[in-house]
């Protein structure tokens, strides 16, 4: 792809924001089905294993999928192009399936001594690792060519494959987390088949290219991503294990599961498309015009996001809770502080890491890792003490120390031409209105509406006229931004 047919960071984020509504959508439809159909006892035989299977697919892959991002020849040629395919696509996957199997060797001896405690989710969750990892070098290479266009498709492709295949297995054959796994288990190998086919056409790779040094300098940057990987799923999942291990009992991490996993889905539409719609981007910026552009760019993200960020958190402190229990029903109550604690945590942390980002461009996988580790080991500690006096209520607590404290020492760490702060004209604006719509929900409240559907519709329209309307009358930067980007899609330089 040629320089000037490269799409702006603006115009990833808008795709990755239509694919992540296409997944909230397929989310939407699923989740109050799946919550209705699977006991809380089993949802969390499901967390449980989501758990185990996030931390294995980090060790098998070894951060290749990092490396992948990180080394693509942007500049190289086509005898670049048939290195890197080799080095970084074909020798990596192999390395990943060698590890594939020691862990299947390990999962053969903990079963046999029966220290596993549901195996045949156990052994259905370790096959699915195989076509799992297939598609993460899929994706990885899409994004490294910036992609996003091809990437959102496969992405919606496999969450709505999952979403038609479950929903007939668990409706029909089998309502257990053996029956989900199954089902995710068909669609990963469909879309890892269609990926596969698509990366052998586009990829140029042979054996006897791979370049096993240069193989071992990217282990020396993915690792430490990977490590970093691994510690952010263990800061954010370990939770999961922990409440088995110390209350003895699946219950509990279904509840957390519920409203843990809404929680996740939010974010994921908003920050999650952002942050990689940036990194693709800001890699390639920084490679070919220097830190200086990348910092242009970036300072001109939070203004922006600060007032989604705000009105996402008013709308969750005053209907997040009816939100969660119209999808899952009224007996899944217990999980709608999860829900509202979690929403609140990662929206605020991913406003500071975006704000913090800039490690990655330095190449600071080590720093980046150092940090997360230590946010990692904190959470275990806290989830050690709090569990067994607040429940899952204290993996909430522990997890929302730790993500912040994690996003503000990145923000220390990150080098100091690509901070970026919102402005403070924002940053008042978007509190003093976020508050203001608070208020008038708090004291009438919510014009005395009690229905979970008509309490939602009130809290969007009490939102529009309260706070997206008068933030574009008071603030000329923002109508200015926007502006700008409206004048450039219709005239498709996007």
């Amino acid at each position: 792809m040629s320089e000037t047919a490269r799409p702006s960071i603006a115009t990833h984020y808008l795709r990755y924001t239509i694919g992540n509504v296409l997944i909230l959508l397929a989310g939407f439809i699923s989740y109050p089905i799946m919550t209705r159909l699977l006991s809380n006892a089993q949802y969390g035989v499901l967390g449980y294993f989501d758990a185990w299977m996030l931390i294995l697919a980090v060790l098998i892959k070894l951060g290749s999928q990092h490396s992948v991002v990180r080394f693509y020849p942007h500049n190289g040629d086509q005898d670049a192009m048939l290195r890197f395919g080799s080095t970084f696509v074909l020798y990596s996957f192999v390395v990943s399936c060698g590890v594939w199997v020691v862990v299947a060797l390990v999962l053969a001896i903990a079963t046999a001594l029966g220290i596993v405690p549901e195996p045949i989710e156990a052994w259905i969750m370790l096959v699915l690792l195989l076509p799992t990892v297939c598609i993460s070098y899929v994706t990885s290479f899409l994004t490294a060519q910036e992609h996003s266009d091809l990437s959102v498709r496969l992405n919606v492709a496999q969450r709505w494959g999952d979403v038609v295949i479950i929903l007939g297995v668990v409706y029909f054959i089998s309502r257990t987390a053996a029956g989900v796994y199954a089902a995710r288990l068909i669609s990963a190998i469909l879309v890892a088949i269609v990926g596969a086919i698509w990366l052998l056409r586009h990829v140029p790779m042979r054996w006897q290219e791979r370049d096993v040094r240069r193989w071992v300098e990217g282990v020396r940057y993915g690792v430490p991503m990977g490590a970093n990987e691994l510690a952010y799923i263990v800061l954010g999942f370990v939770d999961r294990v922990m409440l088995k291990q110390q209350l003895n009992d699946f219950v509990p991490v279904g509840i957390y599961s519920i409203g843990y996993g809404l929680a996740l889905t939010g974010n994921g539409l908003l920050h999650a498309g952002l942050w990689t719609a940036y990194n693709q981007g800001s890699i390639r910026v920084y490679e070919t015009e220097g830190p200086k552009a990348v910092g242009v760019t970036k300072r001109k993200v939070p203004d922006g996001l600060i007032y989604v960020v705000a009105v996402l958190i008013v709308g969750t402190l005053v209907v997040g809770p009816d939100l969660l229990l119209l999808l899952s029903g009224h007996d899944k109550y217990r999980s709608a502080p999860v829900f509202v604690w979690e929403t609140v945590i990662y929206l605020s942390s991913g406003l500071i890491g975006l704000c913090a980002s800039g490690l990655v461009l330095h190449k600071r996988s080590g720093t980046i890792f150092m940090i997360t580790a230590v946010a990692a080991a904190l959470n275990i500690v806290l989830n050690f003490f709090w569990i067994p006096i607040y429940g899952y209520m204290g993996a909430v607590y522990a997890t929302a120390g730790c993500l912040i404290g994690l996003n503000c020492a990145q923000f220390l760490f990150c080098p100091r031409e690509l901070r970026a702060l919102p402005s403070m004209r924002s940053t008042l604006l978007a509190c003093a209105l976020a508050a203001l719509v608070w208020a008038i929900a708090h004291f009438t409240g919510l014009f005395g509406l009690t229905g979970h559907l008509f309490r939602l519709i009130a809290m969007g329209f009490l939102t529009l006229f309260g706070f997206v309307l008068p933030a574009l009358a008071l603030d000329r930067p923002l109508r200015e931004i926007l502006y700008g980007y409206w004048k450039k899609r219709r005239a498709g330089q996007l």
